[in-house]
């Protein structure tokens, strides 16, 4: 965990929205790591298994201990019109995203992890992740930049 151990703890962090939920996260995730060390499939590949018990365990801890906007939250976010006011409000868009697109978009323009690792650790092809990510990059354009309705 000396390797991977501040990536972890960053990607707990940063998906669950929380400082206060982050270490229940990352020590969920190394009990999970050492639960499952004997059956690591790639052997070569150790990040890419520690990031896929990481992203497994984020999405079932993400839909129960995530912060989530409130609606007046989400109400006011919706009414911004100003577009530096959005750009300082940047995390409470980001994290309209799904949990998914969350860590992939972590995973690649944060942590520069390779698209082939990132395949492998959210079990999507490497082809979908391209795609999804761009995607997500779109939503967060339209939402940043486009004037409320």
């Amino acid at each position: 965990m000396q390797t991977y151990g501040d990536l972890l703890y960053d990607l707990c962090e940063s998906v669950l929205w929380s400082p206060n939920n982050a270490p229940f996260a990352f020590r969920a995730i190394i009990k999970d790591l050492k639960k499952n060390r004997s059956s690591n499939p790639f052997q070569d590949y150790e990040r890419a298994w520690v990031l896929q018990i990481a992203c497994q365990r984020l999405r079932k801890l993400a839909l129960g201990k995530a912060r989530r906007l409130t609606p007046p939250e989400q109400i006011m976010l919706d009414s911004t019109q100003n577009i530096d006011s959005r750009i300082r409000q940047f995390d409470s868009y980001f994290h309209r995203l799904t949990t998914d697109e969350q860590i992939l978009l972590l995973l690649r323009d944060k942590y520069g992890i390779p698209y082939p690792e990132i395949s492998t650790a959210m079990a999507i092809p490497e082809d979908s992740i391209k795609m999804r990510r761009q995607q997500a990059l779109r939503t967060l354009e339209e939402w940043l930049w486009s004037e409320p309705a």
